[in-house]
């Protein structure tokens, strides 16, 4: 199974193409979501994590609260993946768009390691 990681904080792939944790940006994902329990928005993590410097996906400290909003819904931190959200329209142009019940989506539970808890 293939789990997509691009602009993805707090995992790499190992030799075999599996999702492993970076464990320095697993520490931050698990602020992010440790922030937002607290009752912190969006807005104020960016903010705080901009002013703190703390490098994104890229290594830049720029964030978005599109990006962390985003990063707080995706099943994948807790180590489960939904298989098909986009979709190949043209194999030409390798253009995808996003899915929306065009296609089968697969729901895999622990398809890889968690870097949170899912109650979390």
């Amino acid at each position: 199974m293939v789990v997509n990681h691009n602009k993805f904080l707090g995992y790499d792939k190992d030799e075999e193409g599996n999702l492993i944790i970076n464990k320095k940006q697993a520490k931050i994902v698990r602020r992010i979501y440790t922030d937002y329990l607290d009752g912190k928005g969006p807005n104020r993590i960016t903010r705080e994590l901009e002013v703190e410097g703390v490098p994104n996906w890229n290594g830049k400290s720029k964030w978005y609260k599109t990006s962390i909003r985003k990063m707080l819904s995706n099943e994948k931190y807790k180590g489960d993946a939904l298989l098909q959200k986009t979709y190949t329209v043209d194999f030409l142009t390798k253009k995808r768009v996003e899915n929306n019940g065009e296609v089968p989506q697969y729901y895999v539970e622990e398809s890889h390691p968690a870097t949170i808890d899912k109650e979390m």
